[in-house]
């Protein structure tokens, strides 16, 4: 069966790329770098539903966007989160976060004033995001 990725997911992102495992989707909030992973299993909702072999992928695909994410943005610090409470399939939010940015130093779910991206401004994030996924190996 062809992988569904979940529509609340799909109606609040931009599609940056695939890794091997996951699709890498930019969230539509323009406060923070923020991108999601999702691995392209369907009816997985929790790390330990997927088989040893795809949660190690999904870990190395993690760190690796974490940590250039990191280095791409020059972070004071990268949140990841997967929490699953309002959308169940398996997804990770990493974020990039500064001591100076609109949430700081709170959750950004505490951020309730959150900006979409311009239509050019989602070009260009999507388009730096992109390179990195080109690094992957």
């Amino acid at each position: 069966m062809e992988f569904q990725l979940d529509s609340r997911l799909k109606d609040d992102t931009f599609f940056i790329g695939d890794l091997p495992l996951s699709k890498v989707l930019l969230m539509n909030t323009a406060n923070f770098p923020w991108i999601i992973l999702v691995p392209r299993i369907n009816d997985v909702s929790e790390i330990f539903d997927l088989n040893i072999e795809h949660q190690q992928r999904y870990f190395e695909e993690c760190n690796f966007l974490l940590k250039g994410m990191s280095e791409l943005y020059l972070s004071n610090k990268m949140n990841i989160a997967t929490l699953g409470n309002i959308v169940p399939q398996l997804h990770t939010h990493i974020i990039v976060r500064f001591v100076d940015d609109d949430a700081w130093p709170s959750p950004v779910w505490s951020h309730t004033e959150n900006n979409q991206y311009k239509p050019e401004e989602a070009k260009l994030q999507i388009d730096k995001i992109g390179k990195l996924l080109d690094h992957y190996v």
